[in-house]
């Protein structure tokens, strides 16, 4: 077994060990306390890191905290007055030696730090004020997929007050859909077809999932994959629907499902192999032309609905007879700007 595929089994382990290991300790709560008393709250980070801060920064918009998502290399050369007293800046970097992670560490100035590290040897887990651990394990492949899983974990538990989401029903939702890839899968990839331009697409905090998936598409499937905004979509790309072009679509669920099967449906009728990853509370009716993975017992996270494009990276690698998740330009950890 490749070391990507290792990887990708092994979240329903490491999500269980991370969200054992946060209930167990003190650093959640004090976290939180930090970011309940902040004048303003920043989430960053850099690539799939900065995509999984996206859920809690909806969350934590909507319960009316003053927070901003901002990318590391931006905060660090464009808004570095924002860190100063008062400012909690919550830095999420599953290495904890990413550049810009490591040179805002520097440049903090006053602001409070709360770190969301792999590694807790690394200078974010040494330098920040608050160290929240993802406990996932060595990552063996290049590519992030339990650090990720585990990173909307822990950002989840921060924004939340008490327990956090149904994380329980997450992780046995994501151990049934690894099981079963074998028949849902081959499936999948027939309604694609063709990958070699895959967009991505999700809205709220299924577009963490979308970006994380456009990413990994480049990273791991080396196919041009787009992470994007569903209602975007229209605004643009739209254009580009057409034979020889495929979208997987993570429908949300209720009124903003339905507009996101109608988006689908729309871009069937062009000629576009198009999949739909259906959870729970997502529209029962999908448009002809749209191939639906009902998972109907899986909660509408990002953590669970991710699978289906990991799964869907790794065998766009082996028809290409690439590695999956061996880098040959880049290295798992960035560590130049």
């Amino acid at each position: 077994m490749d070391p990507l595929l290792t990887d990708i089994l092994d979240q329903p382990r490491a999500l269980s060990a991370a969200l054992q290991g946060a209930r167990a300790s003190t650093a959640l709560l004090r976290a939180r306390e930090l970011c309940r008393n902040a004048r303003r709250i920043l989430l960053s980070g850099m690539g799939a890191s900065y995509f999984a801060a996206y859920p809690a920064y909806l969350r934590l918009l909507a319960m009316g905290a003053p927070v901003s998502w901002v990318e590391a290399g931006e905060l660090l050369h464009q808004a570095p007055a924002a860190l100063r007293e008062g400012t909690v800046l919550v830095l999420i970097s599953q290495s904890g030696r990413s550049a810009e992670v490591v040179r805002l560490l520097e440049a903090r100035g006053g602001a409070a730090v709360v770190g969301v590290t792999n590694d807790t040897d690394s200078p974010l887990a040494g330098g920040c004020d608050v160290c929240l651990p993802l406990s996932a394990g060595p990552e063996l492949a290049g590519v992030a997929t339990k650090t990720l899983t585990c990173s909307l974990l822990l950002l989840d538990l921060l924004s939340a007050e008490g327990n956090g989401g149904p994380w329980p029903e997450s992780v046995a939702a994501i151990e049934q859909a690894l099981q079963t890839s074998g028949q849902w899968l081959p499936g999948l990839l027939s309604a694609l077809g063709t990958t070699e331009h895959v967009w991505v697409l999700g809205r709220g905090p299924l577009l963490a999932a979308a970006s994380v998936g456009g990413l990994m598409l480049k990273e791991a499937g080396g196919v041009h994959g787009e992470g994007l905004s569903a209602p975007q979509f229209r605004h643009g790309p739209l254009e580009m629907a057409g034979p020889g072009r495929s979208a997987l679509v993570l429908v949300s669920p209720g009124r903003l499902g339905a507009l996101d099967l109608d988006l689908a449906g729309e871009m069937a009728a062009t000629g576009m192999g198009v999949a739909a990853v259906c959870p729970a509370g997502a529209p029962s009716e999908v448009p002809a032309g749209v191939h639906a993975l009902r998972w109907s017992d899986c909660p509408p996270e990002p953590a669970a609905v991710i699978v289906a494009a990991q799964c869907l990276a790794h065998a766009c690698a082996l028809r290409q007879h690439r590695e999956p998740g061996t880098f040959s330009r880049i290295g798992k950890v960035t560590t130049r700007e």
